[in-house]
């Protein structure tokens, strides 16, 4: 049986998360979800999951822009980012990075890898 999520099943989410789940991920805290599920039978609790909504960053540069002015615009969008992320609520920012370069540039500004490996579904 599927069924939402409800504050009464914070124990035993965190009992689970604590078992198997710790050392890959933070706790997700399933209550800021924009729906959250529980599938259950009569032995228990099978499966915590849920929709969440994240803050993704995305950009499109001039690249035949000077290097230092796309360097500059990018502060000013990760600023404006940040602030309306932290604004909203959310903890984290999330960016798909495309090429090393990239990669590089928003590692120096406080982007880390994600645990896990980032895989996408096309609706």
């Amino acid at each position: 049986m599927i069924r939402a999520f409800l504050p009464t099943d914070l124990a035993e989410l965190e009992r689970l998360y604590h078992l198997y789940f710790e050392e890959y991920c933070d706790l997700p805290n399933f209550l800021n979800f924009i729906c959250a599920f529980v599938v259950e039978d009569e032995q228990g609790v099978l499966c915590f999951g849920g929709v969440r909504a994240i803050p993704e960053l995305i950009t499109v540069t001039n690249m035949a822009r000077n290097p230092s002015d796309r360097i500059k615009a990018l502060y000013n969008i990760l600023d404006a980012s940040i602030f309306v992320a932290q604004k909203c609520g959310h903890e984290q920012l999330y960016s798909w990075a495309h090429g090393p370069k990239w990669i590089k540039r928003i590692k120096k500004n406080g982007f880390r890898p994600s645990t896990g490996q980032s895989l996408i579904l096309d609706l």
